[in-house]
């Protein structure tokens, strides 16, 4: 009987050693989109528990690291090509947190993106800017209680080259680097522009005006911009101000 229990014990153990989506070094990978699952965090573990006392903010709240303290479940997609998603749990329970994370070393330190609820609703991410080749790691879980909790992810392309590319060929921005100005050339003159940093905040929204915007008071890195032309065509494309 001994032997019995010690052998169920160690499958037990390895089961939970070995299930996908339990580590961020081994996610549960998102091949193409839209992407939807239905699962619980019931069935992974309890992994990550970054200290509260130093938690990052979340929307408005600085609890985000509050929502790391159940079950764990982690998935990662691999952007083909610069643009926007959006990453939502529909009718999500309370307590549910959901983030955005660049690198494993991140979680619970950076949050690329984050939303969270003490009540249940819709968790949303939308529009959220992604560069080609750079992986992301979607990160769920919970306050301690309830510690587990049902979901339904969905992750969809809101702007990808890749899906667009009958729209964006022929649109392009110059020069790139850009210095203190930032020109358009499309089919459609441009009416609109927003600006996000490599993590997907919103730096600037703008109207477009002879065809360029001023971009001198960026510092120098690397920006995605999203602008939409007259004929309601829209682009995403990375430039880098120097």
């Amino acid at each position: 009987m001994k032997k019995f229990y010690l052998l169920t014990s160690l499958l037990i153990g390895f089961y939970s050693f070995s299930q996908v989506g339990t580590l961020c070094t081994d996610p549960i990978v998102i091949s193409t989109l839209p992407y939807t699952t239905t699962d619980n965090t019931a069935n992974y573990a309890d992994n990550y528990d970054p200290q509260t006392g130093t938690s990052p903010a979340c929307v408005s709240t600085t609890f985000g690291n509050f929502y790391h303290g159940g079950n764990d479940v982690i998935y990662s997609w691999t952007a083909p090509s610069d643009g926007s998603i959006k990453i939502e749990i529909p009718n999500a329970v309370a307590w549910t947190g959901m983030f955005v994370y660049t690198d494993c070393a991140n979680i619970g330190v950076n949050y690329a993106a984050c939303a969270t609820s003490p009540t249940a609703k819709t968790l949303t991410i939308d529009n959220f800017a992604v560069i080609s080749g750079q992986k992301y790691y979607i990160y769920i879980s919970s306050w301690p209680s309830p510690q587990t909790v049902p979901y339904t992810l969905k992750v969809t392309a809101i702007n990808l080259a890749t899906e667009n590319s009958v729209k964006v060929n022929g649109s392009a921005i110059y020069p790139n680097p850009a210095g203190k100005e930032l020109n358009f050339r499309t089919e459609n003159p441009v009416h609109s522009a927003t600006i996000y940093d490599m993590s997907g905040k919103v730096l600037h929204k703008m109207n477009v005006s002879d065809g360029k915007i001023s971009v001198e008071d960026l510092k120098p890195g690397s920006y995605i911009i999203e602008y939409t032309d007259r004929a309601g065509v829209t682009a995403t494309k990375k430039f880098i101000k120097s």
